[in-house]
């Protein structure tokens, strides 16, 4: 995927109410009806009113919020809070002028509030602007350096206007105040490549990799001693010791769901190695386990939904390879760059199997959830030996197939079909079909790295590379494109109203779904919709009850059963 398309989205709140919660308070268990009964008990008790303004807000009800806010405002004209509630509920309510009057009066009560001049900031870019936002941001920066919304929107609006320098200064900054933040080091690297600071883009790739989860490593003599004494319980005994000691190491928790694995706790295994994933949502191994934990239970949809993330985490590291190999290429270090793409392909087969294993569960999770009783836990990721359980790859490559003739403008169909081609071998099948998302979506970065790697697996290098740089580079007109797409996608009704204008305007066809499958990949891009939720969702539409190869599926699988 390109970090460029994703920085665009970053910093982008969809309620102004997220800025202030100090000022209306945190949610409590309190229902809002036993808060709405206390405050009409206390009508004088303005903090409990403010309180239930906040939850009105949150519980998207910013009708009643403002006139909630405006009843304190007519009692006590300088009240803060209120005003920003007003601020807050006139933004809901699609009335972003009003909301930019009541933030100017409260910056003057409280003109060193980073959170107001942020908001501040962030209305003028909504409504185009950019030179006012800049300075509201850099204001809100010069209290606190370290408001990372601030500098998120700043690149943002530095990368759009190709202001590279300003945009990498941003993001350096970023990595010094989190610095164990991957996707900020590669959003970094990627800044670097676009301004042809190559050698610095290279480290700043490598430094990413280090940080990668899957490159710990978890060594305890005594356990090891255990496992290989087959004394397993001892081993569990005392990585439970371990773990009171560091609860918060995520190789430890991984560690002890492979041996509850390994003994048949299927509860204990999994629960450690959710553990190991909140500990550490990047990792890999993990992310895969747990995944195969629940397969191998016959929990096919949440597997299929964790197979889902880690073939995310697997395609960051794809790019991660890939733009190393674009900086060396650019460098004149060819024998280093075939390198680079070279172990991008020895982890790319991991997208492929993954989003393979997806299709594939997804078809059992809709037969039955008692398909798992063909599943042999012998065998590698829990599956039953192929002589023996029915093609359901070539069932799932059919209803890509068939969607792609109902839908042949849809990019995402074409890349998850040639997926399905690459994990079959089939790689200029694969090659036809990345080629054809990226004709219908050129910003699609998945798709073209993938088509990249499919060439250099076929020795079509000079291909290969041009690919790859164009995965790297985005057009002008994409950055505009998408940067405005996100400016919109945070102002909900207009986005929504927008979306259901181009429907109805769309000739003979008010549900354009071509149009819809674009858009969702543009929200993807920019990081503002979950693309592990994304791709189980493709998957999932695609199992409708209805559809002649679901049912072709079900009866297959049925009939499998009945042969075991």
């Amino acid at each position: 995927m390109s970090y460029l398309l994703e920085l665009l989205g970053r910093g982008l709140i969809a309620h102004l109410v997220g800025a202030f919660d100090t000022v209306f308070g945190k949610d409590t268990d309190e229902t809002l009806n036993d808060l709405q009964h206390r405050a009409a008990q206390h009508p004088n008790d303005t903090a409990l009113q403010v309180r239930l303004g906040g939850r009105y807000l949150r519980a998207e009800n910013p009708a009643a919020a403002k006139d909630l806010f405006a009843s304190i405002l007519a009692r006590e004209p300088g009240h803060v809070p209120a005003r920003l509630g007003l601020a807050c509920a006139s933004d809901e309510l699609g009335q972003l002028d009003a909301a930019l009057d009541h933030l100017r009066i409260a910056q003057k009560t409280e003109p060193a509030s980073p959170a107001v001049l942020f908001c501040l900031g962030f209305c003028h870019e909504r409504r185009g602007g950019e030179a006012q936002a800049e300075q509201y941001y850099q204001d809100a920066l010069r209290i606190s350096p370290t408001l990372r919304n601030a500098h998120e929107r700043l690149a943002a609006m530095a990368l759009r206007a190709d202001r590279l320098d300003a945009a990498i200064g941003h993001y350096q900054t970023l990595c010094e105040l989190d610095p164990q933040h991957t996707d900020l080091h590669l959003s970094l690297a990627n800044l670097l490549v676009k301004a042809r600071r190559f050698p610095e883009a290279i480290a700043r790739f490598e430094h990413a990799l280090t940080l990668e989860p899957d490159n710990w490593t978890a060594h305890n003599d005594a356990v090891s001693a255990y496992e290989e004494a087959g004394l397993v319980r001892e081993a569990i005994e005392h990585l439970h010791q371990m773990i009171q000691r560091e609860p918060d190491a995520a190789d430890t928790r991984l560690r002890l769901g492979d041996l509850y694995a390994k003994i048949g706790n299927d509860t204990a295994a999994t629960v450690h190695y959710e553990r190991a994933v909140q500990l550490c949502s990047d990792y890999l191994e993990a992310n895969v386990k747990l995944g195969t934990q629940h397969l191998r239970a016959g929990r096919f949809a949440d597997a299929a939904k964790w197979f889902s993330r880690a073939l995310e985490i697997n395609d960051r590291l794809l790019s991660a390879y890939v733009g190393i190999g674009v900086a060396q290429h650019a460098q004149g270090s060819e024998k280093d760059a075939r390198a680079s793409f070279e172990m991008a392909r020895n982890i790319e087969p991991n997208s492929t199997l993954l989003f393979s294993e997806v299709a594939r569960m997804h078809l059992k999770a809709a037969a039955s959830q008692e398909a798992h009783r063909y599943l042999n836990p012998a065998t590698p990721h829990g599956a039953a030996p192929p002589e023996q359980r029915p093609d359901l790859i070539a069932q799932q490559v059919d209803r890509l197939k068939e969607a792609i003739a109902a839908n042949s403008n849809h990019a995402d169909l074409h890349y998850r079909l040639g997926l399905l081609y690459r994990n079959r071998g089939q790689v200029e099948d694969a090659i036809n079909c990345f080629r054809q998302a990226t004709t219908i979506n050129p910003s699609y970065m998945k798709a073209l790295i993938k088509l990249g790697l499919a060439l250099g697996e076929m020795d079509r290098l000079d291909e290969a590379v041009a690919v790859f740089q164009q995965a790297l580079e985005v057009r002008p007109n994409y950055l505009d494109l998408h940067y405005q797409a996100g400016l919109l996608f945070a102002q909900r009704q207009r986005f929504e109203m927008a979306v259901e204008h181009f429907e109805h305007a769309a000739t003979g066809n008010p549900r354009n779904v071509a149009f819809q499958a674009n858009l969702a990949l543009a929200l993807q891009n920019m990081g503002l919709i979950d693309r592990a939720q994304a791709t189980w969702q493709v998957v999932s539409d695609l199992s409708s009850a209805d559809s002649p190869q679901g049912k072709a599926a079900r009866a297959a699988l049925a009939g499998h059963r009945q042969d075991q």
